[in-house]
Parts: structure tokens; C-alpha cells; sequence
């Protein structure tokens, strides 16, 4: 019989997988706690005293008008899962990937991964989009994005962000001389 999986990517080891590159660092990152929360969501985040935004060590981000994922890098917040003080609260911690991309040329990779304004700051907007062919959750960082990716899809970006980075050291086709960030060794480790 044939072995099927061969034809399966491997998954990379998550505790380690980076990218670096000149101007580009892209980094699994894992969480203490991520929840799916429906329902009454600004009394869920006034109870935890958090608000929709950018990543940091505790954050929300809108998925649909009464769905969001909270992140808590930190530490893992007390929760009653399933239904409880007009919420539904269901803990995938090990169900996200989270990985960032930081860098000064972190906005050129990530216009690569999808036709989005990602200097634009929306908070009422669902931070839910396609990148890569793939559904994700995009946070801003300080200095990139953080994505949350579900992990039956994570080896599939994660593949997508390889080969993209791979590029950075070859010049643009449309004009060999143009000098870029892009022309420089880059280190790939997964």
C-alpha cells in the first residue's frame, strides 16, 4: 500500500520555526490562552478590561459583530467555557498559530499576501481576511503584523512565507539593476 504521507508537507516545529532576513524577521509566536467568544462581547471585554485593537500581552480581536478571538500572551485569564454571563466562551489555544512578521520590510511581504491596506487602522472592522489563500486573523505589531492562523492551514502559509522570503535575494525581473532591501541573503530555519 502506499504511503500517503509522503504526499503531506511536514509540519514545522512551531517552538522554533523563523525566517530572518535583512529588514524581515517572521517568528512562530505561542500563546497562553486564545478563546472564540460570541455573544455579549463588550461585557466580556469590560470584565477583562480589555479593549478591539493591536496585539500586546492581553487583546481582542472582531472576527464577525458578535465574535471575537482573545489573546493573552501572558498568562491564562480565569474562564468559564461553554455559556456563562451572556457569552459563549470556547478555549482554542492549541487550535491558532501565531506568527510575526517584523521588520522594515515586513509591509512589502505582507502587500505579497494579499491586496489590503494594511497601514490603515480600523477598530470597528473584522480582522478576519485572506492572506496567502488562507483564512487568518491579522493583529498590528509595533513594528509588523502579527497572524493568527488556524493550524490545519499554519504549514501552508508557513510554506507561502518561505518561498515569498526566498525572494528577497533575487532582483525583480522587471529590472535587474534596481537596487532594494529585497537584494540580500536571506536564513531560512524550520
Amino acid at each position: 500500500m502506499l504511503d500517503r504521507g509522503l504526499f503531506w508537507s511536514p509540519v514545522p516545529d512551531w517552538t522554533h520555526a523563523s525566517i530572518r532576513h535583512e529588514g524581515l524577521s517572521i517568528a512562530a509566536v505561542a500563546p497562553q490562552a486564545a478563546w472564540l467568544v460570541s455573544g455579549n462581547l463588550a461585557a466580556f471585554l469590560d470584565r477583562r478590561g480589555v479593549r478591539l485593537g493591536d496585539a500586546g500581552e492581553r487583546y481582542a480581536l472582531r472576527l464577525a459583530p458578535d465574535r471575537l478571538l482573545f489573546v493573552s500572551m501572558s498568562g491564562a485569564d480565569d474562564a468559564t467555557f461553554g455559556w456563562s454571563e451572556g457569552c459563549a466562551v470556547t478555549d482554542v489555544s492549541d487550535g491558532y498559530v501565531l506568527l510575526d512578521i517584523t521588520g522594515p520590510t515586513a509591509s512589502e511581504l505582507m502587500r505579497l499576501g494579499a491586496l489590503h491596506d494594511f497601514e490603515a487602522r480600523s477598530e470597528s472592522a473584522s480582522a478576519a481576511m485572506l492572506f496567502a489563500g488562507q483564512r487568518v486573523v491579522l493583529a498590528r505589531l509595533q513594528q509588523g503584523w502579527r497572524l493568527h492562523v488556524e493550524r490545519p492551514g499554519a504549514t501552508a502559509i508557513w510554506q507561502w512565507l518561505q518561498r515569498a522570503a526566498s525572494e528577497w535575494g533575487k532582483p525583480p525581473t522587471d529590472d535587474p539593476s534596481r537596487s532594494s532591501p529585497r537584494h540580500a541573503k536571506q536564513q531560512v530555519v524550520s
